[in-house]
């Protein structure tokens, strides 16, 4: 069986040309993953890859497959540079898995924490501790589905699901109470349509990132 050159060519190309695994990737539509496979001759490109490499390194395919463009460069293909790129890939693959595990994690706290509950026993401590406390305190009990609603904008990584105007009316009515300036705080509802009419500008941004 003839011996195929692909993968020691691929990784030769690429170091000449300065690009990591990452990078290439990318420029061909690929995972890094992928690329890792073919320099290590684990697998193959398909017909369309195939000829898009060959052109984006200006060579013919017969030679990216057929023979050794090493030609005792610096870029000299070893076992160990091979061996360090592919530990580098392992390492960098658990670290993304470890932070999306945390990430996880910390996401379950929030979305297990039975909120209702932490607000009842807030209203509780305030309202026993506290000369307003009961008549002030109840407050707390409109932030439930502002709570919900920030959940959920962080699950779906957009701020339109926001109760926005609930949370608007807790601040009134708190501040109200607590401070009497009912008049001018009113004019916070006037922010409602301001924030409905920036969100979907935003949500845009968030998910072009």
């Amino acid at each position: 069986m003839t011996k195929s050159y692909f993968g020691d060519n691929l990784y030769t190309l690429r170091k000449q040309r300065g690009l990591s695994q990452d990078e290439f990737a990318e420029k061909m539509g690929v995972s890094r993953q992928a690329i890792s496979k073919w320099e290590r001759n684990e697998s193959y490109p398909d017909t369309e890859n195939l000829i898009a490499i060959a052109k984006f390194f200006g060579v013919s395919i017969d030679d990216m497959i057929n023979t050794s463009l090493d030609h005792g460069t610096e870029d000299t293909i070893s076992n160990d540079t091979v061996s360090a790129d592919v530990i580098d890939i392992e390492d960098k693959d658990n670290s993304e898995t470890n932070r999306a595990k945390s990430k996880r994690t910390a996401m379950d706290i929030w979305l297990n924490l039975p909120y209702p509950i932490v607000i009842t026993v807030i209203y509780l401590l305030w309202g026993f501790l506290t000369d307003d406390g009961w008549s002030i305190g109840w407050t707390l009990f409109v932030t439930i589905p502002v709570y919900s609603s920030i959940i959920e904008c962080i699950k779906v990584k957009r701020i339109t699901p926001f109760c926005y105007p609930i949370f608007v009316t807790f601040i009134f009515l708190l501040f109200g109470m607590l401070y009497g300036v009912w008049h001018p705080l009113w004019v916070i509802y006037l922010t409602i349509p301001i924030f409905y009419s920036i969100a979907p500008a935003i949500d845009k941004a968030i998910k072009k990132r």
